[in-house]
């Protein structure tokens, strides 16, 4: 028989047969020992008391024997299902934390201190685990031995925070002891709630939550809209920073963090004069491998009483810092323990953790008791999450304590989300969707100002009146970095005259490729271009009386810092430039206006070397063969999804798909042997990255195409010239010239190269056409690869998904989706279906039996 709470739906798993062997722990006795009578099945929390997993209590009525009859309380703790939160929770890992917690390494963290003599206990003793039918943790019920909750909206006194810090320096000691003993922890436990993998997740939700946050904040007394100022658009810059703060420095002391160390996450024990007698930990969902401050940050920021909390910060950190080295010295742990001094340093450095967390726990701690509240409605974007929002942001408690602390972060620098040294507004008008960079602010253009801009006459000023920012491109049109459309206004104050202007700021992109960049020098190659490079090839035609442009104008580069960043040109500004249509292709005007200007750029490269003029390593030679085998390693999932996606396309046999298969694992290893430049052929700079949406198109009057500039800079290599006809005419002319167009196109070009040859001078044995043809078929993999690799991202429909990270990582519903788009779309399908053939035809990929 069962008896549930009203409010509580009961789980169809949850059966008397389920809690047998939980029963028999817990009792001590064998399952043919008792029979279960009644399950009474409540909520065990609150409404807002817990947001991570689903809590009941379940009582349990036991026959033992004839007629002896017991009451045995539970917990049970469940994963939320078919909720927004579920990817979340999924993703965090937090069962299976949870689950090595209670059954492998509390149990050794508590035998560390039984080995010295010393009795203590870290959490309650879980009597169960399973992941069918789903997610379950079955605990005693602390409540049993009279173990309660603090009051979350109050905050904690100082008898309770030192006894928190005494039990929470017992946990870490033990952690460092643990690890030192055992060696690190799983993977798992080097991630807490901020991960790579969740970053889609994050910018889903931020891109409202930073409006909302704007206009909520802007609101507040002392100081708000300041706050508000610096904080706007900083949503994913603080996601980047914390996952810088939450990396373990391996130089520095790291424990295992409880990752989720507020008031609600921790119960006493008193005694009769109401004194503490113990206290207990739970929910060890969010463990990482971190240093100590991290934990720190999260209690103190979100749970200290507060007329506490600033007051008393020192005393608080100095408390658990005596506690941790007593109990270090008592488990006899032999690593380098911090000084006093280096953990006030490091809870310094990592202050970005606290202030995230008055932004995302403390609302929670101090907002009144409502029943709708769950983390289901705070991730929700419509009116009932925006509704819960504003209850729990304007909080007349939370509103209040949140002036002391965002002036106290203020101070303290933490407003410098970046590092860059300044914690100004920015000035800058943008949708709430556009993801600003901190550094991108007013300052930063004064010397664009006065790049694009003639010199102003004597007694004139010139002042910034405004600049607005949105983005350059839409999702799916742009990979490798962020560009931003910035329209600035400049007002000559004596005059009044108002001029402006537009430019492309090109910044470094976020996700995976972001710890890849120094690496590939994408940004390295394209500021020598736009500084140097470039600037030299049009000379050499201007000195020959022919003006050509091969890029836009730039006029702004920062090596470093802020970041690699470019001010260039906006082509599109005035509407005498844009781009073509990816997914259509360039029809043949298009396509010999491209093939032309690239013509002239190859030409202008050879005659630059000719002259004794010499490419940095970053152009040719090793650093470019690395760079190739680093991006393989980012795209071969892609490759490898592709050929899967194949295997339901009617067209490819099964031997054809295994040759394809074995290309895909050997791709790139392929691609390092074609971008070696041979000493006997001839060589340009490519332009390394050739394709639809790396080239603007200038039209005359009557709408006629008349000229083209190349963008993007950032793959260029000194290799032969069919690195960029293999990789533009493969992705970007319109499927019914691809092929039957082949040949004129390569002569095309091979034509206009020698006429700017001829045109600048060039001294040695012009290339042949027969020569380009068999360059062109010797190099014919480059071109299947191109088709496989470039021609998804030409022809995949507009979506919101579009990223690198979703095109190369498929462990997120985003990603799922967005291969799915990308690899399987019908365009490629058609397209893959003409293409394959004539590959195949030509002994590519090179085929045993044939």
């Amino acid at each position: 028989m069962m008896s549930p709470s009203k409010s509580v739906k009961i789980p169809e798993w949850m059966t008397s047969d389920f809690f047998n062997d939980a029963i028999a722990k817990a009792c001590n006795l064998s399952e043919h020992e008792f029979t279960i009578e009644t399950l009474d099945v409540r909520p065990a929390t609150e409404a807002g008391d817990n947001f991570v997993s689903i809590m009941y209590r379940v009582r349990v009525t036991v026959l033992v024997g004839a007629e002896d009859r017991r009451n045995v309380s539970l917990i049970v703790k469940a994963l939320p299902q078919f909720g927004l939160s579920e990817e979340m929770i999924m993703s965090l890992n937090v069962f299976p934390k949870e689950m090595e917690m209670y059954t492998e390494i509390l149990p050794a963290f508590e035998q560390l201190y039984r080995e010295q003599g010393a009795e203590v206990t870290f959490g309650p003793r879980c009597l169960k685990h399973c992941s069918d039918p789903t997610d379950v943790i079955v605990m005693e019920d602390l409540k049993d031995r009279q173990f309660e909750m603090a009051h979350r909206q109050t905050g904690l006194d100082m008898e309770h925070c030192q006894s928190l810090l005494r039990r929470l320096a017992q946990f870490h000691a033990a952690s460092a002891v643990y690890y030192e003993r055992k060696g690190p922890y799983g993977a798992k436990f080097l991630e807490g709630m901020f991960s790579e993998k969740n970053r889609a997740m994050f910018e889903k939700f931020q891109s409202q939550h930073d409006g909302f946050m704007y206009q909520t904040m802007s609101e507040w007394p002392n100081n708000g809209k300041l706050y508000a100022e610096l904080m706007k658009h900083r949503g994913m810059d603080m996601f980047d920073a914390i996952l810088s703060v939450t990396k373990p420095d391996p130089t520095k002391f790291n424990v295992l963090n409880h990752g989720d160390m507020w008031c609600n996450n921790m119960m006493f024990q008193y005694d009769d004069s109401n004194k503490i007698k113990e206290i207990t930990l739970i929910d060890f969902q969010l463990c990482m491998w971190c240093s100590p401050v991290i934990d720190l940050h999260y209690f103190i920021f979100s749970s200290v009483r507060a007329d506490l909390r600033l007051r008393e910060l020192d005393h608080l950190i100095c408390y658990y810092y005596r506690h941790l080295t007593e109990n270090l010295t008592l488990l006899q742990y032999g690593g380098v323990q911090p000084s006093l001094q280096e953990l006030h340093s490091d809870f310094t450095e990592r202050q970005m953790y606290g202030l995230n967390t008055i932004f995302s726990i403390l609302p929670i701690c101090v907002m009144e008791k409502t029943e709708d509240a769950s983390i289901d409605l705070m991730l929700d974007q419509g009116d009932a999450g925006i509704a819960f929002k504003q209850k729990m942001y304007n909080g007349p408690v939370y509103v209040e304590q949140m002036g002391a602390l965002l002036e106290y972060f203020h101070d303290t620098g933490a407003f410098d989300i970046d590092q860059l040294g300044s914690q100004c507004p920015s000035g800058i008008e943008c949708a709430q969707s556009v993801r600003l960079p901190l550094w991108l602010n007013r300052k930063f253009f004064e010397d664009v100002v006065t790049s694009k801009l003639e010199p102003v006459q004597d007694g004139e000023r010139r002042l910034i009146r405004g600049v607005h920012v949105e983005l350059a491109t839409k999702k799916g049109d742009n990979y490798a970095s962020v560009l931003y459309r910035a329209k600035v206004d400049v007002l000559y104050a004596r005059t009044g005259i108002v001029k402006s202007f537009s430019t492309i700021v090109k910044a470094p992109p976020k996700g995976l490729l972001v710890e890849h960049m120094s690496y590939l020098c994408l940004s390295t190659r394209e500021i020598q271009m736009y500084r140097k490079i470039l600037p030299a090839f049009e000379q050499l035609y201007s000195d020959k009386g022919v003006a050509i442009r091969f890029g836009p104008r730039c006029f702004k580069v920062c090596e470093g810092i802020p970041a690699d960043v470019m001010v260039l040109e906006d082509l599109l500004h005035g509407g005498t430039n844009r781009m073509a249509d990816r997914r259509a292709g360039l029809d043949q005007h298009h396509t010999e206006l491209a093939l032309e200007q690239l013509a002239k750029f190859h030409a202008a490269s050879a005659v630059y070397v000719e002259q004794g003029n010499v490419f940095s390593d970053d152009f040719s030679g090793r650093k470019v063969i690395d760079n190739m085998k680093t991006m393989g390693e980012m795209f071969q999932p892609m490759l490898d999804s592709l050929v899967e996606f194949m295997a339901d396309w009617d067209f490819v046999d099964s031997d054809h798909r295994v040759d394809l298969q074995a290309l895909a694992k050997n791709a790139f290893s392929e691609l390092a042997t074609i971008i070696k430049p041979r000493a006997d052929r001839f060589n340009v700079l490519n332009h390394g990255d050739l394709w639809v949406n790396n080239m603007l198109f200038s039209y005359d009057e009557q709408a006629k195409p008349t000229g083209v500039t190349l963008v993007d800079f950032q793959l260029c290599c000194w290799a032969s010239p069919v690195i960029d006809l293999h990789s533009f005419l493969f992705s970007s002319v319109r499927p019914e010239l691809k092929l039957t167009k082949l040949n004129y196109f390569l002569r095309y070009y091979q034509e206009k190269l020698v006429e700017s040859l001829t045109l600048l001078g060039y001294a040695r044995q012009l290339p042949t056409l027969r020569q380009l043809l068999i360059d062109f078929n010797d190099h014919l993999m480059l071109g299947l690869i191109d088709a496989m690799l470039a021609l998804p991202f030409a022809l995949v429909p507009e979506s919101e998904d579009a990223s690198l990270d979703t095109a190369i990582e498929s462990n997120t519903d985003e990603g799922q989706r967005f291969q799915r788009q990308l690899l399987d779309n019908d365009e490629l399908r058609i397209q893959m279906k003409m293409l394959l053939p004539y590959f195949r035809n030509r002994g590519v990929p090179r085929k045993a039996n044939l």
